[in-house]
């Protein structure tokens, strides 16, 4: 597929990228993706930085390394670490919720003969605390997970500008 460009539109996308702090390589590559041939990307990169008409820099990386480089700014791999401890946590205590209510059910089968003795109404209690946190540990992984795919949404945009 061949694309048609519009050379203002590219060269203010370029500007952009370099102001974006994005290195020679992924310009080069992202402007080869395009469809632009060896001699543009060398005019459109001089244009940009306001040179004359320099060689073209070394090797573009590939459309993965580009992005791999992109995601391992340190902001970046902060920002997924930090979120992924946070994903992590919320894991465990479902888990742990989750244990407890088997637990509980265990013992209610063993203990069901029809009367409702004082255990079976603390267990019932503590079954409803276990349930209600177990609500709020469901909304906060929701919204956790809502927050991460608008991150990812970001991403994407960024890369795809890329």
């Amino acid at each position: 597929m061949i694309f048609v460009v519009d050379k203002e539109i590219v060269l203010d996308t370029v500007k952009k990228m370099y102001q974006s702090g994005i290195d020679d390589d992924v310009v080069a590559q992202t402007l080869k993706d395009i469809g632009l041939n060896d001699k543009e990307i060398v005019q459109y990169i001089a244009e940009a930085k306001g040179e004359q008409v320099q060689t073209l820099p070394s090797e573009p990386k590939p459309l993965e390394a580009r992005k791999i480089a992109a995601e391992e700014k340190p902001e970046h791999v902060a920002m997924h670490t930090t979120t992924h401890v946070a994903l992590e946590d919320q894991s465990a205590k479902t888990d742990e919720l989750l244990a407890k209510i088997s637990g509980l059910e265990k013992n209610l089968q063993k203990k069901g003969n029809g009367t409702p003795s004082t255990d079976l109404i603390a267990i019932n209690q503590r079954l409803a605390a276990m349930e209600k946190d177990l609500r709020e540990l469901k909304a906060g992984l929701g919204a956790t997970k809502s927050i991460m795919e608008k991150i990812l949404e970001t991403d994407r945009k960024v890369l795809g500008k890329l």
